[in-house]
């Protein structure tokens, strides 16, 4: 069973080109069934990307999948860059995929102008590869998250570095999710509500009075319904800096459709006791991997859980009878 995952990200922009799309002709044009203009068709899909390991030609190989079939791989450069993150999802249970756009044409066979040859090209909606996936889990209870938009500045991160410093990426930069929440804020002499922005449940700052007085009803709202309000956001910046910026529309812009029915995860209560992640039977080599349930953050790359180590509690448990450890082959 395909559980897809949308990788984060996309910007409605497909700056991703597809290599070897030649090789899968056949496969493209049967994508556009009976709506065809032999003159020019383009259209949009969905694409999963699956890393191929067992390729001959290149141990890092993704493939580009539409409708089930294979439409061609990322170039090589490319793939090596995307197959470490793109494995860990496929390894949780998870399938990628993104939006593509694929057009497709007959030109008048250069051997022999009396016939045609179809022509083609692919191109998908792929982010840096450290942007495609959150850093951090979704909040434990019920949500639900608010429709991308633009991007908000969060204000007031500088009295939160402590806790921001602990979550900036590497990368200098990370998709998080992020929850909103109505706070009184005293001022000298008089108090002022406004929307705090919090990161795993701790502070990171809030939005400015007047994009909190935009996003008060929309929180109000949604709490009568019990839900929790996330959203996402960009994390930038380093140990001494870190700016939050959440990706949001607009109240004005949200549909009574979403606002009368809006989309909802079910949260899942922490673990009471946290789950040891034992080592495995032997001591540890090269055909064993440590794999994460579906429901924690994905690790680095060729990450080993130290001895002692334990999961952090506030994320959901493990599935009953989850295997932390496999074997390669």
């Amino acid at each position: 069973m395909i559980r897809p995952f949308d990788l984060w990200g996309q910007r409605g922009w497909r700056g991703q080109e597809v290599a070897g799309e030649s090789n899968y002709s056949k496969e493209i044009r049967g994508l556009f069934g009976r709506s065809f203009d032999p003159d020019g068709t383009e259209i949009t899909t969905q694409a999963h990307l699956i890393p191929e390991p067992t390729n001959k030609y290149d141990p890092n190989a993704v493939k580009v999948v539409c409708s089930g079939n294979c439409v061609g791989y990322l170039p090589k450069e490319d793939a090596a860059r995307y197959a470490p993150v793109l494995t860990q999802l496929i390894d949780q249970g998870w399938t990628p995929q993104v939006h593509a756009g694929v057009w497709g044409m007959e030109r008048p066979d250069w051997d022999d102008p009396r016939r045609s040859r179809f022509v083609c090209s692919v191109r998908i909606d792929l982010a840096e590869p450290h942007m495609i996936v959150p850093t951090n889990m979704p909040p434990p209870e019920l949500h639900t998250v608010l429709p991308t938009g633009r991007f908000v500045q969060v204000t007031g991160e500088e009295k939160h570095m402590t806790h921001l410093a602990s979550l900036v990426s590497p990368a200098g930069e990370s998709w998080v999710y992020v929850t909103l929440h109505e706070v009184e804020v005293q001022r000298a002499r008089s108090t002022r509500t406004l929307v705090e922005v919090r990161i795993n449940g701790q502070a990171a700052g809030t939005l400015s009075p007047a994009m909190s007085s935009e996003t008060l009803p929309v929180l109000a709202h949604l709490r009568s319904m019990g839900l929790t309000v996330a959203a996402r956001a960009v994390l930038k910046g380093n140990r001494v800096k870190a700016d939050v910026a959440v990706n949001m529309r607009k109240a004005s812009e949200l549909s009574n459709a979403w606002l009368e029915s809006p989309p909802t995860a079910n949260g899942v209560k922490p673990a009471a006791e946290p789950v040891t992640a034992s080592a495995p039977p032997e001591t540890l080599a090269p055909e064993w991997r440590f794999v994460t349930p579906p429901t924690w953050p994905p690790p680095p790359p060729g990450w080993v859980p130290p001895q002692g180590w334990r999961p952090d509690p506030s994320w959901p448990p493990a599935p009953d009878g989850w295997q932390f450890w496999v074997q390669h082959g």
